[in-house]
């Protein structure tokens, strides 16, 4: 009799765990049919409520989470087989554990994902988000270019790449500081989030070119530790950004800009200023590389310097891998609705420029 109530309780669980991932599957359909819906009755409310919940519960582990589950996972497979050998357990209850912590995984993700449906960040900031022109682009530039020099000047660091003197991990927790600074800004942004974490697995990802994960199975966020120093607030803060919501990339760029821009911190609104330099800077070199290679010269001795320092962090681990990665990584982001794939992370610029129209 206590055997056959111990399968009922994990058929009961499995069909929870599978009721849950229906539910949620059927929330996305419908939320791809309206953004302004979605917005207001799930990312600013529903998600918006129970991240915060899961974020502070795994933030309470110093080390990732999702991280030490994947690193049980042989041993747990392991155990699930002694357990059916011995007789302990019968397969079928195994399975119906393993189906369910499958189908309750899919739901934490799916819960996330219904974000890729909200509103556009320059609908809910309200930026006027247009085609870039030309102009424009230069005038961005040259507007980040004296930024950066002048910051680097402020840190005493015109002639030398930037270098971090205090531990990551301070990074990390100055993040949800920078956050809470630019909430009084952007209030959408506001919450209470477990600071992003250094990831153990930090090599293997540097070889797939993942630079920062984010789960939403354990809704935390992930920063490689082979990160450069100059943009290692910037990566975390776009890994947060995540965290609160905004699931487009190109958006999370964008946020993490802002954010770091907004932040008391002069290494923090630098790391944010040269992520918005690399990829403007793309797109300039692309649409005008004269007009590039001028804005170029401009550049103080430091800033160039930091801009070799995080091209030679990541030279080591560029291969097959990062190949791969990036046709996955472009066909996850399509099936989202992200149709530009992995190019949309080059659509911050447009938001940048609107923020720039805005603010003259």
């Amino acid at each position: 009799m206590r055997r056959k109530n111990t399968l009922q309780k994990e058929t009961v669980f499995l069909f929870v765990c599978l009721g849950l991932c229906v539910l949620l599957t059927f929330i996305d359909i419908l939320a791809r049919k309206n953004a302004y819906f979605t917005e207001i009755l799930w990312s600013r409310s529903v998600y918006h409520f129970f991240s915060q919940i899961f974020s502070f519960v795994s933030g309470l582990l110093p080390v990732s989470l999702s991280e030490i589950i994947l690193f049980l996972l042989p041993v747990l497979l392991g155990l699930s087989v002694c357990l059916v050998l011995s007789r302990r357990k019968k397969l079928k209850q195994i399975i119906s554990l393993w189906l369910a912590f499958v189908f309750l995984g899919f739901s934490m993700y799916q819960a996330w994902a219904v974000n890729y449906s909200r509103q556009t960040y320059g609908e809910i900031a309200g930026l006027n988000v247009k085609a870039v022109e030309i102009d424009k682009l230069v005038k961005l530039n040259e507007k980040l270019a004296q930024q950066a020099n002048d910051l680097k000047e402020r840190m005493g660091q015109t002639d030398s790449a930037y270098a971090l003197d205090v531990p990551r991990e301070n990074v990390m927790q100055k993040v949800c500081d920078a956050y809470k600074a630019a909430g009084d800004k952007y209030p959408w942004l506001k919450g209470f989030y477990g600071r992003p974490k250094l990831a153990m697995t930090s090599v293997p990802l540097a070889y797939l070119g993942i630079a920062g994960i984010f789960s939403p199975v354990t809704v935390e966020a992930h920063v490689n530790n082979c990160e450069s120093d100059v943009l290692l607030a910037a990566t975390a803060t776009h890994e947060a950004a995540h965290l609160r919501g905004f699931a487009r990339e190109d958006e999370a760029n964008y946020i993490a800009y802002a954010v770091c821009m907004e932040s008391e911190d002069d290494y923090f609104r630098y790391s944010g200023t040269v992520l918005g330099i690399l990829y403007a800077g793309n797109a300039l070199y692309a649409a005008d590389r004269d007009a590039y290679l001028r804005i170029y010269e401009t550049y103080c001795d430091g800033l160039i310097e930091d801009l070799r320092a995080y091209n030679a962090a990541w030279k080591p681990y560029e291969g097959k891998a990062q190949e791969v990665n990036d046709k996955v990584n472009d066909k996850v982001l399509k099936a989202n609705g992200q149709t530009d794939g992995v190019r949309s992370y080059g659509r911050m610029i447009d938001l940048m420029i609107a923020e720039m129209e805005k603010e003259e």
